[in-house]
């Protein structure tokens, strides 16, 4: 029984040494090196231009749902393996692809931070083309959403950082939750359980907006009637330019619809499309996000929005969607 004891003890000891050195392994790997929303492409150039390329493009370079121009979802670049050296294994988000006729079967890897913190590869390997499209359409969706995520969270590792302080404030006094976001964002209104904030500058704007109620019955996160208390609170609280205008969801354009568990835990609805202004000609792209907080037994609404009519929106709609994603609501319980 005493070495059994033992042995446990050690695996124990053993794995937290690991977990530690894993940790300490990545706080002295560099920061990621390329551009927001970009993905290395490590293939021989033959491959890039011919219909391996292709592919890879057709699906990672497609346009980005829920913006009125066309931009891809990420930008792409390629280098042949022998220029993937120290000065730029450091990208952020990285596919490695390679044939090789001498192994029997596909395969694909994944590596988090291995040249640098927070980077995100993958690598294929496959005996013939037919064998590498079989695994990448079997894998694309995964690693699109691995990129993605690693993208947000690099956002949010930034604003949590060096939060705005009056934004987060605000929010955790009165909403009894963490919100972290830029500096630079200014609270244009705070009332009635209303927050809506905004950075401006002379070519674009991007904000966000809340607003909770309380919880009552499974309706309300039916998805028609999400749109329709949205809309109400949008007509009720943000003007446009002139009199007679005012903020709205853009019910004609399809918009996307997502449930998934905020936090791992949390249900959530994530709806992406277009906000105008009612009797005017502004609008732009938008990200609601909706979560049920049973403990506080209410429903919370935050929506991302951008105005930039004379300029590229994909990263800035990625921007303020960092921010709603920043949310936690797991605080814990105040000592009386």
């Amino acid at each position: 029984m005493k070495k059994v004891l033992v042995i446990l003890l050690m695996g124990l000891l053993l794995g937290v040494i690991s977990c530690k050195e894993g940790d300490g392994r990545k706080a002295v790997l560099q920061a990621v090196t390329g551009s927001v929303n970009e993905v290395l492409v490590i293939t021989p150039k033959v491959r890039w231009n011919g219909p391996i390329g292709d592919s890879i493009r057709a699906y990672f370079g497609q346009p980005q749902m829920g913006l009125p121009q066309g931009e891809p979802v990420f930008d792409l670049i390629s280098l042949p393996i022998s220029n993937f050296d120290k000065t730029v294994k450091a990208h952020r988000n990285v596919l490695i692809v390679s044939l090789k006729s001498s192994i029997d079967s596909a395969s694909i890897t994944y590596s988090d931070s291995p040249w640098a913190r927070s980077q995100k590869v993958f690598r294929i390997v496959a005996p013939t083309e037919e064998a590498f499209y079989k695994i990448f359409d079997a894998n694309k969706e995964k690693i699109m959403r691995v990129f993605l995520a690693a993208e947000r969270d690099r956002l949010i590792d930034i604003y949590k950082s060096s939060p705005n302080t009056k934004v987060f404030n605000t929010f955790r006094d009165e909403y009894r939750l963490l919100l972290y976001c830029p500096g630079g964002y200014n609270i244009n209104k705070d009332t009635a359980d209303f927050v809506w904030a905004s950075y401006e500058t002379r070519v674009d704007s991007r904000g966000f907006i809340f607003f909770e109620e309380p919880y009552e019955s499974a309706s309300q996160l039916d998805y028609q009637v999400i749109l329709d208390e949205v809309s109400e609170k949008l007509k009720e609280f943000i003007p446009g330019p002139l009199d007679s205008t005012w903020m709205a969801l853009d019910l004609v354009t399809p918009m996307s619809a997502a449930n998934y568990q905020f936090a791992g835990k949390h249900y959530a609805l994530l709806i992406k499309g277009l906000w105008q202004v009612e009797n005017d000609y502004m609008g732009g792209p938008f990200v609601l996000n909706v979560v049920l907080d049973q403990k506080n037994n209410r429903i919370l609404y935050m929506m991302g929005y951008v105005y930039a009519p004379d300029g590229k929106k994909r990263n800035l709609l990625r921007q303020v969607e960092s921010i709603v994603y920043s949310m936690n609501i797991d605080l814990p319980e105040e000592k009386e």
